[in-house]
């Protein structure tokens, strides 16, 4: 390879997303241990929900957020669960994220009641373990999500990165 052929000038593609997941999370009343230092820690369990797209089934009753709530700087977001599909595989969840609004439409997240989705900036990077070798795409790629806070849980987009 000469001089010329360094590759400079050579544009990194923009990576694509292929929407593949939709998760219906169920949650129950957060458990509050208070503040920390470094924000209000909260643990919300989670109760169940739903699971689509290129697979199918349900979140199981085993799993909790545990949140650093924030009135002046993103909420931190860490989801631990587990889900089981349609054809009885299980796969784990673990998903990091943020969440961030103006301190009112905060409050009310914090609280439980309403609010305008577009008020909300809530994404997450989703990682999956699984041993159902049908399932492996899981385990071989990078996702992104983008959720919305619903009055018992959220519901989440989950893309492949590509």
């Amino acid at each position: 390879m000469g001089p010329d052929s360094d590759n400079h000038g050579t544009n990194v593609p923009a990576p694509a997303l292929e929407h593949v997941l939709e998760l219906d999370v169920e949650v129950e009343e957060p458990i509050e241990i208070g503040d920390t230092g470094n924000g209000r820690r909260r643990i919300i369990p989670i109760s169940g929900g739903t699971v689509s797209g290129r697979c199918g089934g349900t979140i199981l009753a085993a799993g909790a957020d545990y949140q650093v709530f924030r009135e002046e700087r993103a909420t931190e977001l860490v989801a631990k669960y587990a889900f089981e599909t349609d054809g009885g595989s299980r796969v784990y969840v673990e998903n990091r994220g943020i969440r961030d609004a103006s301190p009112e439409t905060k409050r009310r997240l914090r609280d439980g009641k309403p609010v305008d989705p577009d008020d909300v900036y809530f994404h997450s990077v989703p990682a999956f373990e699984t041993a159902d070798p049908d399932l492996e795409w899981l385990t071989r790629s990078i996702f992104v999500a983008a959720g919305i806070r619903q009055p018992n849980g959220v519901k989440l987009a989950v893309y492949r990165v590509g």
